[in-house]
């Protein structure tokens, strides 16, 4: 069942979105840093260099923002995370803002990590602030970037 919300979550923000091609004639910095970070309304997938927000558009990291984020990966130890960060069973947030998906892939290392709010187990809250601060930065980075600022006033929504 949770496969296919998932599947049915993807094909309906693909639907949603419309494709804003950043003219780059092909051209990026080599990503030695590859990320898929997946929210309820946004996916950063520099795998295939594509951002899909409230519109689809090609994005690239520049070789200093992946040593910038690699550089916060290090701090938090993300590398050493659990797999999943569960909910707290008890605590209930409502709109609830769903689980999380943030992967990285550098040289050796590939882990992906699934965040559920709100977060529980207080083993987890350790966990909390370095993935938060992670978001936060990749969120600063995604929206400070030419591609982005070029994209059309988001109109109502959750911005």
């Amino acid at each position: 069942m949770k496969v296919l919300f998932i599947l049915l979550s993807t094909v309906f923000i693909s639907s949603c979105t419309v494709f804003y091609p950043v003219a780059n004639n092909g051209e990026h910095d080599p990503q030695n840093l590859q990320i898929y970070y997946q929210s309820y309304h946004e996916i950063l997938d520099t795998f295939n260099g594509i951002y899909t927000g409230t519109a689809k558009i090609n994005m690239w990291l520049t070789t200093s923002e992946q040593k910038i984020i690699l550089s916060k990966i290090e701090e938090a130890k993300f590398f050493s995370f659990p797999d999943t960060i569960y909910q707290n069973p008890n605590e209930i947030i409502s709109p609830t803002p769903g689980p999380v998906l943030l992967r990285f892939k550098y040289k050796n290392f590939d882990k992906t990590v699934l965040l559920d709010y709100p977060i529980g187990k207080p083993n987890y809250e350790k966990y909390a602030d370095g993935f938060e601060e992670i978001r936060s930065l990749l969120y600063s980075i995604i929206y400070s970037k030419p591609e982005y600022k070029a994209l059309p006033p988001v109109i109502g929504g959750y911005q």
